[in-house]
């Protein structure tokens, strides 16, 4: 007859229990899917298969930790706690049990079942189970092991650890976690100093907890003053914050600086290689204004005094609230837009109007005449209240300087850089003009000559932050004759250095596309074209280069041919959009020396 303690299950062996979790945490630590169950895919009905766009479902293997951490998990409760290796071993191996959950059951999907199950519902946990710093972890292993004592910092903000724990004293004293030493900073302590605490971590810690106290203290108040009204309530409230803190207003400015660039939504989800690439394939980016104004960057526009930037803006802003192509010949995506004009007053642009026969469509026209950089958060308010398409800037140095930066220092580049998140975030396109150095468009002799992003005028922080940046500038000494140019192409409208030729007139106030690289672009677009129609026609046949350049010109019947080099240029833009244009490539070896070769192919 079976004896009841041969039913029972045996027990198992710390040692090798603890070694198994070690191993198992260590090589898959922070690694959550690894660590996740099999999703069994179920049935389906007859209705379903029929279905014309039916899939089959399949089932989800299990992470590759799974099935060990489980085993983990059910030899925990045979392990003999009346053991004399379970009374030396049992904080290392609750250290290990609570490691391990927190990476087999993260979401507390099983405690929360046994909360159920046990009729205690009101102990459920919704938040995920924190995984610790792998270091914090293997110092406290180290540290269970060798039996190392607690250290204790001696005093913290001023207040004794007696002091602390002495219960007159105690709720005004910091909290006793604080006069711990971590994980690491213990073994450091054990490793290095030998003794009596070393008087660094106590300054160390000092400095710590003082500059957690007044992060929590700048994220609160910058969250309170996002949600004041007015523009002038949230610069006092910024005045009397950095006086609180106290520092200077240059070192204020950086701080808030750090404080975006923390908190920004580009830090916070494109935090991954797969991140980043779902973000592009989902975004929507496009030319609102075609091969001249990206949607969602921030462009810039710079010229000197007198050069027509500011009418060339209400000419952007009639042609984008209609719908109707710039210059006559430059298609724009037809919508809202924000125009802030700080160069000229109300009254100049009025006559300005005139002179033009501005016609926009007043509806999708939005001025504003009196600015200040606190209202950049009405600005965002309004460009999501009308879905602006875009915003046009008059000037920088005008709108960015006025409250006593200099052109020249580096914070003034914090501006665009918040002009650069708020064009990401809602997607509108943000065009600012500036000016150019004086007398930067001409030579020593006083001839006209090309400008180059050096002769912006002010930090290189400005040119750094921009997106896009136009340079307009005379190129005769009629006055009427212009060359706009391409010199920053961060969005890829068109290639580097791809000029405009304008004709302005003093009697409209007006520009007439007169020629430049528009014809060059125009011929590129058709070979581009005709390239993705050929590999449309076949698709997943491979074509090589050489292949392709042949198939152009039959089809085309060009009286010119396409250099290698040339079809390369327009194929590698084709793969570059693969998410709109279906076109992939593959690497050809074809055993020979230099550059990469590659084959072409319609995919999707």
């Amino acid at each position: 007859m079976t004896s009841v303690h041969e039913l029972r299950p045996p027990k198992i062996d710390i040692s090798r229990w603890v070694l198994r979790a070690e191993m198992l945490l260590l090589a898959h630590w922070g690694d959550i899917d690894a660590f996740k169950p099999p999703v069994h895919a179920g049935g389906f009905s007859a209705a379903e298969m029929m279905a014309e766009e039916f899939v089959p479902p399949t089932d989800e293997p299990a992470g590759v930790a799974w099935y060990e951490a489980q085993a983990l998990t059910q030899d925990w409760s045979l392990i003999d706690r009346d053991s004399i290796e379970w009374k030396q071993r049992d904080w290392e191996c609750v250290d290990l049990w609570l490691a391990l959950q927190s990476h087999f059951d993260n979401d507390n999907s099983q405690y929360n079942q046994r909360c159920i199950e046990n009729g205690r519902e009101q102990f459920q946990h919704s938040d995920p189970q924190v995984i610790e710093d792998i270091e914090e972890f293997k110092a406290r292993l180290i540290l269970r092991r060798g039996k190392f004592p607690l250290v204790i910092r001696r005093k913290v903000d001023g207040v004794s650890y007696e002091d602390a724990t002495n219960y007159k004293n105690r709720f005004n004293a910091p909290k006793i976690s604080r006069y711990y030493l971590s994980a690491v900073q213990r073994l450091k302590h054990f490793r290095e100093a030998k003794g009596l605490l070393d008087p660094a971590f106590e300054a160390q810690d000092e400095l710590e907890h003082e500059s957690q106290r007044n992060l929590k203290k700048v994220s609160a108040a910058w969250d309170s003053i996002k949600l004041m009204a007015s523009p002038t309530q949230r610069r006092l409230a910024h005045q009397k914050l950095r006086k609180d803190l106290g520092i200077a207003d240059k070192e204020y400015k950086s701080l808030m600086h750090t404080l975006l660039v923390e908190q920004s939504d580009e830090n916070v989800q494109l935090d991954s290689v797969d991140a980043v690439k779902r973000a592009a394939a989902a975004s929507e980016e496009r030319a609102v204004v075609d091969r001249f104004l990206m949607a969602g960057a921030v462009s810039i526009i710079a010229a000197e005094g007198g050069c027509g930037k500011t009418a060339l803006l209400w000419a952007i802003s009639e042609a984008i609230s209609n719908g109707s192509p710039l210059f006559g010949q430059l298609p724009t995506i037809k919508g809202h837009v924000v125009v802030i004009e700080a160069d000229e007053s109300w009254r100049n642009s009025a006559e300005k109007w005139s002179r033009m026969d501005y016609s926009p469509n007043k509806d999708n026209v939005y001025t504003q005449w009196a600015w200040d950089p606190s209202k950049l958060l009405e600005l965002e308010q309004t460009i999501q209240k009308h879905n602006s398409v875009a915003v046009l800037m008059d000037s920088f140095g005008t709108l960015f300087s006025g409250g006593g930066e200099s052109m020249n220092d580096s914070e003034i580049g914090l501006y665009i850089y918040t002009l650069n998140q708020m064009a990401a975030r809602t997607g509108t396109a943000i065009l600012v003009t500036h000016h150019l150095k004086k007398g930067a468009s001409k030579d020593n002799s006083g001839c006209p000559r090309p400008i180059t992003l050096p002769d912006l005028f002010g930090s290189s922080y400005i040119v750094n932050g921009a997106s896009d940046i136009w340079v307009l500038w005379r190129t005769a000494d009629d006055e009427h004759s212009f060359q706009l140019r391409y010199l920053k192409d961060r969005s890829m409208l068109v290639e580097r250095n791809f000029d405009f030729q304008l004709t302005g007139s003093d009697e409209s106030l007006r520009f007439d596309l007169t020629g430049g690289s528009l014809h060059e672009l125009e011929t590129r677009k058709t070979v581009k074209a005709k390239l993705l129609s050929i590999l449309r026609h076949s698709p997943h046949q491979w074509f090589t280069v050489e292949r392709l350049g042949v198939e152009l010109k039959e089809a085309n019947k060009f009286s010119l041919s396409y250099s290698a080099r040339a079809v390369r240029r327009e194929l590698t833009e084709l793969y570059a959009e693969a998410a709109v244009t279906g076109v992939a490539r593959r690497r050809v070896n074809d055993g020979k020396p230099g550059r990469p070769k590659f084959e072409y192919a319609f995919v999707r």
